[in-house]
Parts: structure tokens; C-alpha cells; sequence
């Protein structure tokens, strides 16, 4: 090997390396998002004796209004750390992509051959099964008992306490959860299951 190409081959793969860490601290992030749901789940669940306490103290309010408002405040802010979370997915989708680039430029700089498994850790992600059936699937799962968790939790609550405010509570979680939250999903995952993308 020439010294331009062990200096290019050299370049590369810190330039991998670097990309590769940066994808890594999006995942991990990604991780920590998943420490803040389970925190605000778990005010979720404790929410009803907290407002209970609270309406005694102001008897001009009513203590399912509290119950809604309280709900409505927790699926605010867990509505917000979704889609930060799908923004962090879509940068680690991002540097999955050139990390593809960059497996495939040193593979050629080793002189690797084509069913070679070196270098090959993102360049698998460009299959089709990989996005479908490893990615979409537990994904999907997750979002889905995110959505139970967030969305018929408090609804059933709320249904014991005050039914207008259940079924307004319904209506704004599942729109907000299949028109904003699922879409733009859907729209990140069909672009990078496209492999025009990768």
C-alpha cells in the first residue's frame, strides 16, 4: 500500500470513527429520552390523588379540572419529547448514511472483496429487511405501548372523574398522537427504507 493511500485509508477512518461516536451520542440521548418518559408515566399514574389533594385548598375548583389540565400538561410535554426524539432518530439515520459511504471507501481501500464482512456493520442497515423487520417492528411496538400508556391511561382516569373532559382529552391525544406524531414517523421511515436514501 502507497503512503497517499494508508494516508487516505487513515483519514477515512477517523473521519468513521468521528461519525460513528457522534451516532453513538444520539443513540445514547435517544436512551435518556426513554428515562424521561418513564418519570412522566409515572406522574401520570399519581396524578389523580395529587389533584385530589389540591382542590381543597381552592374550592372555586373543581378537581377533574385539575385531573384535565394536569393530563393535558403531561401529554403536552411528553407530545414535545417525542418529536425530539424522532429528530435524534433522524440525525442517527443521517450518520448511519454516511457511515455507509465511509464503510464502503475503506472497503475498497483494503482491497476487500464484495462478500466480505469487514467493514460491512452500516452497510447491512441498507437492506430492506433490516428497516422492516428489525427497525419498523420494535419501533412500532414501542410507539404503540407509548401511545397506550399515554393515551387510554388517562382517558380511562378521566372517564371515572368527568366524561366531557375524557372524551376531550381522547380526541386531542389521538389527533395529536396520528396526525403529528405517526406522520412524521412515517414520513422519516419511508425515507430512509428508500435505498435511493442509503
Amino acid at each position: 500500500m502507497s503512503t497517499d493511500s494508508s494516508q487516505r485509508l487513515e483519514y477515512l477512518y477517523k473521519e468513521y470513527v468521528r461519525l460513528s461516536d457522534k451516532a453513538e451520542d444520539f443513540i445514547k440521548s435517544t436512551y435518556d429520552d426513554f428515562k424521561m418518559f418513564g418519570a412522566v408515566s409515572a406522574i401520570i399514574v399519581i396524578w389523580k390523588p395529587i389533584s385530589e389533594l389540591i382542590a381543597p385548598i381552592n374550592s372555586k375548583v373543581d378537581s377533574s379540572l385539575i385531573l384535565f389540565l394536569g393530563f393535558l400538561s403531561l401529554l403536552t410535554v411528553l407530545g414535545i419529547i417525542a418529536l425530539l426524539n424522532l429528530l435524534k432518530q433522524s440525525y442517527t439515520w443521517y450518520f448511519v448514511h454516511n457511515l455507509q459511504a465511509y464503510e464502503t471507501e475503506i472497503r475498497k481501500a483494503l482491497d476487500e472483496a464484495e462478500g466480505s464482512q469487514i467493514f460491512n456493520f452500516n452497510i447491512a442497515k441498507e437492506e430492506k429487511r433490516f428497516v422492516t423487520a428489525v427497525y419498523r417492528l420494535s419501533l412500532r411496538s414501542l410507539v404503540m405501548s407509548f401511545a397506550f400508556a399515554v393515551i387510554a391511561i388517562p382517558s380511562i382516569i378521566l372517564f371515572y372523574s368527568n366524561i366531557l373532559y375524557a372524551i376531550i382529552y381522547l380526541l386531542i391525544s389521538l389527533l395529536g398522537f396520528l396526525i403529528i406524531y405517526l406522520q412524521t414517523f412515517r414520513r422519516m421511515l419511508k425515507q430512509y427504507s428508500d435505498t435511493r436514501y442509503l
